[in-house]
């Protein structure tokens, strides 16, 4: 247990999923929330060099590898246990168009490698792996690999 407190206290990937839940928790609160978002949001920013949007709807057991220059937009919704690399993006795909229904929503057990971006209003299923500085602009269906750019998607068990 000693460990695993130590570990958290020490390993900055760890301390930007905890500024992320506690900001997420914050924003919540009357009056002050919306204030406590734009201050979480900002140390994230700094600390970590991402820019993470506490609006997201973020399922438990996320977890950053190499927690630096990630983006997630507000209108993305990640599912449970996912890991993230560094160098990733969620978010739209048009500049000019609203977050709200144009970003991605990503499944359960997903594994996000070093520099992919998945933009636009992309489904990714359930246990997919997304390769390395892959670009994804389509859905995923579940227990696929995307890679590629653009990225081309197989079933797992045809690799």
């Amino acid at each position: 247990m000693f460990k695993v407190i130590i570990i958290s206290l020490i390993g900055h990937t760890q301390q930007m999923v905890l500024l992320l839940r506690i900001g997420q928790s914050a924003m919540k609160l009357p009056l002050i929330g919306r204030f406590l978002r734009f201050f979480f949001e900002y140390i994230i920013r700094i600390l970590f060099s991402s820019d993470i949007s506490l609006a997201a709807k973020i399922g438990p057991g996320l977890v950053f590898t190499h927690g630096h220059d990630i983006v997630i937009g507000a209108d993305v919704q990640i599912g449970e246990n996912v890991r993230i690399f560094n160098g990733v993006t969620l978010g739209n795909k048009d500049l000019f168009a609203p977050s709200t229904g144009n970003q991605p929503k990503v499944g359960n057990d997903v594994i996000i490698c070093t520099g992919a971006k998945v933009l636009g209003p992309v489904k990714v299923g359930n246990g997919v792996i997304i390769g390395a500085n892959s670009v994804l602009f389509r859905d995923c269906p579940d227990n696929s690999i995307a890679v590629g750019i653009p990225a081309k998607v197989k079933q797992k068990d045809v690799i």
